[in-house]
């Protein structure tokens, strides 16, 4: 078995380049693989070998294949016991597909059929492969070691194969110059140049390649006794066993075995790295939150989903416009994820709320999901996120989700949009059928009440944030519309700490919300421009609502057939998501402006215990992302700082306690320094050298317009990053609600 991770490494990426060879085009001589591998033996002077003759007769009858049961035949062919399976269908015809897609795309001087055939014709030493069946479907499969088990800390022994089909074994055998004779068990040797030596063995119509390490591996399942009792397709159900043999890509993984197999070294290494953490925070560099308790959140995770998971399984299908793709993931039986999984009676209907999305979006998402399956889905999570709290705790976190998910029992919407000019550089709105408006404003209550008193204010408290939740009820009123308000704002306990400077960048002192409902309508806002975005929810709805879909919405469900029986539906577009990217960034980026109409589509359907994925993604939108990428290379390659910089000034003042140096530079110094000293692995902003004291000790700063103190600009505790630690004004605030007073004359 391989036994060196080096070797398992090299093997397998070995076995992935000779199973994503596609070969169109072979030709076929008129010479059988019998006659032509006897042929070169009697001219070397060298007689049949028995052995090899003997059991290449008695498969001969084995699993003989014709055009129905070709794909049948590989499922019983690769054992049920497998750890994960990769497998293409019709090799030619799908990779030309992958081609025609990536068409004008891939950066790549050749196509990816092309390129197979290369590495497939390097592997084996000859352009023509011979005896090899592009046609045909191929695979990847592990299994481990038998009679080896995992120890903590330790990778288990691991068997990796490929099933390459052939036309003719023997001419596969005697046609490819780096394949040598079989020896007395009918292994065969194959030595390319910079490859580690593989061995091959006929099973049935396909060569079994494996490591030279794996000899008594390769040779006991080529002697097995393929059956469907025996094979994966006894370990599939139905509808995988369909999309294993009908999808043009499929992978599988058997989840309970990767985590028998794996789980003990995962969880080994988090503790390890549970360790480091300690160790660096222990000197002073470390993140504020408490190791421990971040690595605790994500064993509990692991943990969780690995007990829980059964199989993941995706399957891919290009076309040349688009890439589709289908992820399902089943749960064990009897677990909270297979509750989570179990739809109740279905109780579809027309989704009325599709017009509240928007184009122009970062993400859309509107589902209807009942109020037994949503209490199910909040109740997994909040296992999930709320692990180690007490049991009171505990059960009053999970009672309240409950209670909100009875509640929005119906259909909702939302949509996620992204201006870079606001703190938070984001926004969000979203509407909701609920079913009874008492009971919500009461849960709210207590859902405030709870995360500032209870476990979800420690829960941040252990990651090194600060956390309050204020609510306040009738703050305005639109139109007979009650408007309730909140506010959620996150101190870092060190505001300085690389994960404070990130978060400030980000969130911008917290969010802001309104909500109110209309006609058993919940409409709520969350950052942005909250006042007039919650307002025209209102207007919307007492209007009627919005029957027009949205364009880009309807062109991107239009690539998902079966979206319309979905549980939820979901549109993302990457390129928008870069706006985000120079709000929160310490140094200007480039300004990419992509014109971007098209989207990533979900869809996603829950039953039977197990959640199926439909994704799509258009060529358009993959062309788009590409596009943004090779821009953001452009100017950064041709990246300066804006001339004006030059001329506009910024406070900057020392940290060292016998200095405290304030004085004003350049914008065009200080982020020059900036470009030159900072790295991909720093998380905060790197310190200027003090003119006055020569210390690495000085950041960028604000100066107060009213009273005239000069303060580091990372300063505020859940506020805006320019508020007075002296008097208390931030001009930022002063001129937002210049601004909102402004919009309410307007009306």
């Amino acid at each position: 078995m391989i036994q060196s991770r080096y070797s398992r490494n090299v093997v397998a990426a070995g076995l992935l380049v000779l199973f994503a060879a596609a070969l169109p085009g072979q030709t076929e001589d008129t010479l059988s693989g019998r006659n032509l591998l006897n042929a070169m033996r009697n001219k070397d002077g060298q007689g049949p070998k028995p052995a090899y003759e003997n059991r290449s007769r008695q498969t001969s009858g084995l699993l003989k294949e014709t055009a129905g049961d070709a794909r049948d035949q590989l499922l019983q062919i690769i054992p049920a016991e497998s750890l994960f399976c990769l497998r293409v269908n019709n090799f030619d015809y799908t990779l030309s597909q992958i081609d025609q897609f990536l068409a004008g795309v891939s950066p790549l001087p050749m196509g990816v059929s092309m390129l197979a055939r290369t590495q497939l014709a390097k592997l084996l030493g000859s352009p023509q492969l011979n005896g090899v069946n592009t046609g045909r479907a191929f695979a990847v499969f592990g299994t481990t070691a038998g009679g080896q088990s995992a120890q903590t800390g330790a990778i288990p022994g691991i068997f990796i194969a490929a099933l390459l089909p052939v036309t003719d074994y023997e001419r596969f055998i005697a046609g490819n110059p780096n394949c040598a004779e079989p020896d007395a068990q009918g292994i065969s040797k194959i030595t390319a140049e910079g490859t580690p030596a593989m061995l091959a063995a006929q099973l049935g119509n396909f060569a079994l390649i494996g490591s030279e390490s794996d000899y008594d591996a390769v040779a006991a399942l080529a002697k097995s006794d393929p059956a469907p009792s025996n094979g994966l397709s006894s370990a599939l159900a139905e509808t995988e066993a369909k999309r294993a043999t009908e999808q043009p890509i499929w992978l599988y993984g058997n989840v309970c075995q990767l985590s028998d197999a794996f789980g003990p070294l995962l969880l080994a290494k988090m503790e390890q790295m549970k360790a480091m953490i300690e160790t660096i925070k222990a000197s002073g560099q470390g993140p504020m939150a408490d190791p421990s308790v971040i690595i605790g959140m994500y064993t509990e995770i692991l943990e969780k989903l690995m007990k829980e998971t059964q199989s993941l399984s995706i399957s891919v299908s290009p076309k040349p416009e688009v890439l589709n793709i289908t992820e399902t993931i089943s749960a064990m039986p009897g677990t909270e994820m297979a509750d989570m999984f179990t739809a109740d009676a279905p109780v579809k209907q027309d989704n009325k709320l599709l017009g509240y999305l928007e184009d122009g979006a970062v993400m859309n998402a509107s589902g209807g999901i009942t109020g037994k399956l949503n209490a199910r889905i909040t109740s997994f999570f909040a296992t999930i996120l709320c692990g180690g709290r007490s049991p009171e705790t505990m059960a009053r976190i999970k009672s309240l989700a409950s209670d909100f998910a009875d509640v929005f029992s119906g259909t909702d919407a939302m949509s996620f949009s992204i201006d870079p000019k606001s703190k938070p550089p984001f926004a969000g709105k979203y509407v909701s059928e609920i079913m009874d408006k008492d009971k919500l404003t009461n849960l709210i209550q207590e859902g405030a009440e709870l995360f500032n008193t209870g476990g979800i204010a420690d829960f941040y408290k252990e990651l090194g944030f600060k956390t309050a939740f204020t609510l306040k009820r009738g703050v305005d009123t639109y139109k007979g519309v009650s408007i309730d308000s909140a506010r959620l704002t996150m101190e870092p306990a060190d505001p300085n700490s690389p994960e404070g400077l990130v978060m400030n960048m980000i969130y911008g002192g917290g969010f802001d919300y309104r909500w109110g409902t209309v006609d058993n309508l919940w409409v709520c806002a969350v950052g942005g421009n909250v006042d007039l975005v919650i307002r025209k929810l209102i207007d919307q709805v007492k209007a009627g609502g919005t029957k027009q879909v949205p364009s880009e919405f309807e062109a991107a469900m239009a690539l998902l057939p079966e979206a319309d029986k979905a549980d939820f539906v979901v549109t993302y577009n990457f390129p928008r998501l870069f706006g985000m990217m120079g709000a929160i960034m310490p140094v200007p980026m480039p300004q990419m402006d992509i014109p971007t109409k098209s989207n990533l589509a979900l869809a996603g359907y829950v039953g039977g215990g197990s959640m199926t994925v439909d994704i799509a993604l258009p060529k358009e939108h993959l062309t788009e992302i590409m596009a943004l990428f090779q821009m953001m290379v452009q100017q950064m390659q041709n990246t300066g700082i804006p001339e004006h910089f030059a001329h506009e000034m910024t406070w900057v003042k020392c940290r060292n306690p016998k200095c405290r140096a304030e004085y004003e530079i350049t914008k065009k110094e200080y982020y020059e320094y900036l470009e030159k000293n900072t790295t991909a692995t720093m998380m905060t902003v790197p310190a200027l050298i003090c003119t006055r004291c020569g210390e690495l000790s000085v950041y960028r700063a604000i100066k107060c317009e009213k009273c005239g103190l000069v303060f580091e600009a990372s300063w505020k505790r859940g506020d805006f990053e320019d508020r007075c630690p002296k008097c208390g004004y931030s001009k930022i605030e002063d001129e937002r609600k210049r601004a909102a007073n402004m919009r309410r004359k307007l009306g």
